[in-house]
Order: structure tokens, then sequence, then C-alpha cells
């Protein structure tokens, strides 16, 4: 699986990177601040756009109160 494009959006004042790979798939990567060493990462994968992105969202919400 390749990445064939690129978007960085922001939602609900996340960065969330979404890749659409070769196979016709997405995978989202959700962070609260972009570029930063310390960072957490949610990521989320599927075959829809935006449940990739509602599961990158939900799992950096876990991540962060897990830590």
């Amino acid at each position: 699986m390749q990445p064939l494009e690129r978007e960085l959006l922001k939602i609900r004042g996340k960065i969330v990177e979404l890749y659409r790979m070769s196979d016709n798939t997405y995978k989202a990567f959700a962070f609260e601040h972009f570029d930063t060493d310390d960072e957490v990462c949610g990521v989320g994968e599927s075959d829809n756009r935006e449940s990739a992105v509602k599961l990158a969202l939900q799992d950096l919400y876990v991540e962060k109160n897990t830590r």
C-alpha cells in the first residue's frame, strides 16, 4: 500500500493528516499539536474517508487519557 494523496485538515481544534492509499482505503493520523516531540497520535483506517477521520480522533482521545 502506497499513499496516493495527502490532506491536512483541522477538525475540532485537532490536526488530522489523511492519506488515500493505493488500495482505495484511507489512513488518518490525529494530533493535538502537530510536529512536537512528545505528541500523542491517534490512528484510524477505513474504506470510508469520514470513518477513518472519526476513528483517528477517537483513538487520540483514548491515547491522551491513558497516558
